[in-house]
C-alpha cells in the first residue's frame, strides 16, 4: 500500500455515513427522500442526454491509469470477493476499474489499492438479506476484516468501511463523502445504468467487458435489489426501487 497519508475521514453523521446508519437503521426521512428524488431526476436526465448525444461527450484519457499493487491486502480482498455470485463478482471488478478510471479522468488521485478493494467488496453483503440490517454493514465488515488480516492500520479499515457504507447514498460528492465513497458509487453506476459511460474511451470499456463479462448481471442485481428493499423498508435500496432504479438497470446500454 502507498505510504501517502490518508485524508481525514468524512463526517460519520452525514446522510449515508456510518453514524447516520447506526442512528436511523438506514431509513430515510421525508426530506432526505425529497432531496434524493431531485438528484435521481437529474441523473436520469444526464444519463439520457449522454446516450442520445454521445458525440457531445469527450472521453478522458486512461492510458496512464495507475496500477493496483499486488499487495497482501488486495489478495485478501480478492479472496473475500469470491463469496459473491459470479455475476456480482464480475460487477465488483468492473465497478472497481471504472471507479479508478473516472477518478483519474476527474483529476482525483485516490489510493488505487483502496478504491479497488471498495469496488470489489461494496456488494458482498448482498449475498444474504437480513431484516432491518442495511447490507452495506456486512460489506464494510468484510473489508475491515481484510484490513485486519493484512495487519494494516485501523485507519485503513475505517476508510474502507466509510466508503462502502456511503456508496449507496444518492447525491454523494467527493467533497462531502470522500473520494473513495463517491467514486465507488460512480464506478458502480457506470456498470449498473451506464451513467458517465460516455466519459470513458470505448476501447477501454470493451476491454473491461471482455475481461469481466456481464452474463446475467442485470436480472440478478434487480432480484437482489428487491430483496434488500424488502429487508429494510424505507432504506436506500427501497428508495431506489421507488424512483425507478430497477428500470434504469434494465435499460443500461449493455447486453445482459
Amino acid at each position: 500500500m502507498t505510504q501517502r497519508p490518508l485524508p481525514p475521514l468524512p463526517d460519520p453523521d452525514r446522510f449515508g455515513g456510518s453514524g447516520w446508519l447506526a442512528r436511523t437503521g438506514g431509513v430515510m426521512t421525508g426530506s432526505e427522500c425529497a432531496r434524493g428524488l431531485a438528484v435521481a431526476s437529474r441523473q436520469q436526465v444526464q444519463n439520457l442526454w449522454q446516450r442520445v448525444f454521445p458525440f457531445l461527450q469527450r472521453p478522458g484519457r486512461v492510458d496512464d491509469l495507475p496500477p493496483v499493487p499486488d499487495s497482501r491486502l488486495v489478495q485478501l480482498a480478492e479472496e473475500a470477493a469470491l463469496a459473491q455470485s459470479p455475476a456480482l463478482l464480475g460487477h465488483g471488478y468492473r465497478a472497481a476499474i471504472f471507479a479508478r478510471a473516472l477518478a483519474h479522468i476527474d483529476g482525483h488521485r485516490p489510493d488505487p489499492e483502496l478504491l479497488h478493494i471498495c469496488g470489489l467488496l461494496h456488494d458482498v453483503g448482498l449475498m444474504k438479506d437480513i431484516a432491518g440490517e442495511d447490507f452495506t454493514l456486512r460489506s464494510a465488515a468484510a473489508a475491515r476484516q481484510c484490513a485486519c488480516d493484512a495487519h494494516q492500520p485501523e485507519a485503513v479499515g475505517d476508510h474502507l468501511a466509510d466508503a462502502i457504507i456511503v456508496h449507496t447514498t444518492i447525491g454523494v460528492t467527493p467533497e462531502r463523502d470522500g473520494v473513495l465513497g463517491a467514486y465507488t458509487q460512480y464506478g458502480a453506476m457506470v456498470d449498473l445504468t451506464g451513467l458517465r459511460l460516455a466519459h470513458l474511451p470505448k476501447d477501454f470499456v470493451a476491454g473491461v467487458l471482455r475481461q469481466h463479462p456481464r452474463g446475467p448481471f442485470k436480472a440478478e442485481l434487480i432480484r437482489r435489489l428487491e430483496k434488500e428493499a424488502r429487508a429494510v423498508p424505507g432504506g436506500r435500496f427501497a428508495f431506489a426501487t421507488r424512483v425507478g432504479f430497477g428500470l434504469a438497470v434494465k435499460q443500461a446500454p449493455f447486453p445482459s
